[in-house]
C-alpha cells in the first residue's frame, strides 16, 4: 500500500489518527441507525470495497442513493486510497452508513472487515467502479419476501440476479448459471456484483480466502453451495458490471482456479487437476498457454483419476454435475451445449430485459 495522504475529515462524526486512518457515516451520529427490516421489508445492505477508483466511485455511491426500495443501507472500506478517493467518500458521508479508510490485506480482507459490518436481511458487494440498477435492491427484497412465506425468515439464501456486462462497447445482458456440485471445476459464469446473500448463508460459507486474489468469490459461492444454502434465481439485472481489473488476468484467472480445485480436491496430485481443467474449464481458449499440462486422451485421463479416486463420492458427484457423461470416451474436449428449451429461455429473458431497458432508459 502507497503510504497515507492526511484528510481532514468533514462528514458526520468523522476521525482520523495519526496513522492516516479515518471513518465516519451515518451509523456513528445514530448508533441505531438501520437495523434489520419489519415483515415484508427487508434491510438490504451494499458493500463497497475500494482503493484508487476516484473516476467511478461517485457514479457508484449515486446508484445506491437513486434505490426505488427505502430500507437501504451501504457499507464503503476503503484502503487508504491515495488518489482522491477518500475526499469523494467524505464529501458524500451524509450518505453513507458507515466508511472506513484503512490499511488492508488485499480485495478479499476488506471485504471480510466490510461484511463484519452490515446489518442488513440482504447483503450484496457492489465493486466501486460499477452501479445498480434503479430497482436492484427493491428486486432483491422481495424475493427474498416471497421465500419467507414458505419458508423460514432465517433461513440461509442466495438470490441470484443477472448482470448488465459492459464489455468496451458492448453491453449483454449476463444471466447467472447454475451453481450446483460442478461449480468447483467449471467455474461457474455468475456475477458476484449481482448475488444477495441472507446472514444465515453468510454464517454458512464462511469468510473469504484471501490466499486466492481474483476467484475467492467463486470459492466462497461453492462453499456456500456445500453448506446447504439455499440458492434462488432471478433473470432481472440488477446491477451494471464493468469488465476488467484483476479478472482480466487471465492466465492468472486460470492458475486460480486450478487452484481452487487443488483446494477442494487436496488428495488431487497436479497433472489430475489439470486434467479436470482441462475437461471442464467453461473457457477453453484461455488453456492454450497451457497446453504442456493437458493429456493426450482426456476421456482416458478421467477415468484413470476417478478410478484411482473412487472412494471420492465428492469428486464424483462434482465431476458428474460438471458434465463427466459428455467428456468420457472422447480423446479431445467436448464443449457442453445447454438445451435448446434452456437456450430459448434465456434467449426470451435477453429479449425481455433488453427491450425493457430501452423503453426505460
Amino acid at each position: 500500500m502507497s503510504e497515507a495522504v492526511e484528510v481532514v475529515p468533514h462528514g458526520p462524526s468523522a476521525g482520523v489518527d495519526p496513522g492516516g486512518r479515518t471513518e465516519g457515516g451515518l451509523r456513528l451520529t445514530d448508533p441505531g441507525r438501520c437495523r434489520r427490516g419489519a415483515p415484508g421489508r427487508p434491510l438490504v445492505s451494499y458493500v463497497t470495497v475500494v482503493r484508487n477508483a476516484r473516476r467511478t466511485l461517485e457514479r457508484t455511491l449515486a446508484s445506491v442513493r437513486g434505490q426505488q426500495w427505502d430500507a437501504v443501507e451501504h457499507i464503503v472500506v476503503d484502503g487508504l486510497s491515495d488518489d482522491g478517493t477518500r475526499d469523494i467518500i467524505e464529501a458524500h458521508a451524509a450518505q453513507i452508513d458507515y466508511y472506513v479508510s484503512e490499511p488492508d490485506a488485499g480485495l478479499y480482507d476488506a471485504l471480510n472487515k466490510a461484511l463484519s459490518q452490515v446489518r442488513g436481511d440482504l447483503v450484496c458487494v457492489l465493486n466501486a467502479d460499477d452501479w445498480l440498477t434503479p430497482d436492484a435492491a427493491a428486486l432483491a427484497a422481495r424475493a427474498l419476501v416471497r421465500c419467507a412465506r414458505s419458508e423460514a425468515a432465517s433461513q440461509p439464501v442466495l438470490i441470484l440476479t443477472s448482470a448488465w456486462l459492459h464489455d468496451q462497447r458492448r453491453r449483454k445482458l449476463w444471466l447467472p448459471a447454475a451453481l450446483d456440485a460442478g461449480s468447483w471445476l467449471r467455474c461457474p459464469k455468475i456475477c458476484h456484483n449481482g448475488v444477495y446473500a441472507t446472514p444465515a448463508a453468510i454464517a454458512l460459507a464462511g469468510p473469504y480466502d484471501t490466499r486466492l486474489r481474483i476467484v475467492a468469490d467463486t470459492r466462497w459461492l461453492c462453499g456456500a453451495f456445500d453448506a446447504g444454502v439455499r440458492t434462488v434465481y432471478c433473470a432481472a439485472p440488477t446491477v451494471h458490471y464493468v469488465s476488467g481489473g484483476l479478472s482480466s488476468d487471465l492466465g492468472r484467472h486460470v492458475e486460480e482456479c486450478a487452484q481452487l480445485i487443488a483446494l477442494r480436491f487436496p488428495a488431487l496430485d497436479d497433472s489430475e487437476v489439470w486434467t479436470l481443467m482441462h475437461s471442464f474449464y467453461p473457457w477453453p481458449d484461455n488453456l492454450e498457454p497451457f497446453l504442456a499440462s493437458r493429456p493426450p486422451d482426456l476421456g482416458l485421463a478421467l477415468e484413470k483419476l476417478l478410478s484411482r479416486h473412487s472412494g471420492d463420492a465428492a469428486l464424483r458427484t462434482s465431476a458428474v454435475a460438471a458434465g463427466l457423461a459428455g467428456q468420457l470416451g472422447h480423446a479431445g474436449r467436448v464443449r457442453r451445449r445447454r438445451k435448446l428449451s434452456t437456450q430459448l429461455q434465456r434467449g426470451l429473458w435477453r429479449a425481455w430485459y433488453g427491450a425493457r431497458d430501452l423503453l426505460y432508459r
